[in-house]
């Protein structure tokens, strides 16, 4: 990484950050990092033709690469274009970056409505990388929109356990609410203290379920 574009990138000059990156390159182009780096910044600002543009430039000079071909994938599906992210995920073979290209084939099947194929998917990711908390939290979500709640919960638990960040307790407490587990008050009040923002942006998912609640006991009657 060019040391002194992401000082200047951390420090919100953003695109000084990226006119540095982008001399450097045109008097040396034998720095991998360097395309990688600039093509994350393009990216992350939503310049997705420039970064892409990038990424297949660096592939004619480094065309082994597989973070490249990772990279070309991730921007691709930010794009809406899964079969030319399916296409260069498929050549990411690393053991590192394999959990990640998982990552995205599950996210891209979701994104199809293929749920059964996404599940497999993010198992995957999730036996290539058993440490990272979002490899569970997807598994969790797939298990959830095929009705699966207790499975689902024993994956949320899992991403709760490996990170206790707010999005983790919100959706292990609303499976909890659904399996009408007491524990969930508790959850919704720790989703609430770590990020006030995001438990208020998604309380109409616990009137949902609240509702399907209401509506089975009626049915119930």
């Amino acid at each position: 990484m060019e040391k002194e574009a992401e000082k200047l990138y951390q420090e919100g000059h953003k695109q000084a950050s990226v006119k540095l990156l982008a001399q450097k390159l045109q008097k040396d182009m034998q720095h991998l990092d360097w395309f990688l780096q600039l093509s994350g910044y393009l990216s992350a600002g939503g310049d997705l033709p420039q970064a892409e543009a990038l990424l297949l430039q660096a592939r004619e000079l480094f065309p082994q690469s597989e973070e490249i071909s990772y990279n070309l994938a991730v921007i691709y599906f930010q794009a809406g274009k899964f079969s030319q992210a399916h296409q260069f995920l498929q050549q990411v073979k690393q053991p590192q970056l394999q959990s990640d290209a998982y990552y995205l084939l599950a996210q891209e099947k979701r994104q199809e409505d293929k749920l059964p194929q996404a599940l497999v998917y993010a198992l995957t990711a999730i036996d290539y990388n058993p440490q990272l908390a979002d490899n569970y939290l997807l598994a969790g979500d797939l298990l959830l929109r095929q009705h699966d709640l207790k499975t689902a919960q024993n994956y949320y638990q899992k991403a709760v356990d490996l990170q206790g960040k707010a999005a983790n307790y919100f959706k292990l407490a609303l499976v909890e609410l659904a399996l009408d587990q007491p524990q969930y008050r508790a959850h919704f009040e720790k989703a609430r203290q770590l990020d006030q923002v995001y438990f208020e942006k998604h309380q109409t998912q616990v009137a949902e379920i609240e509702r399907y609640l209401k509506s089975q006991s009626r049915d119930a009657k």
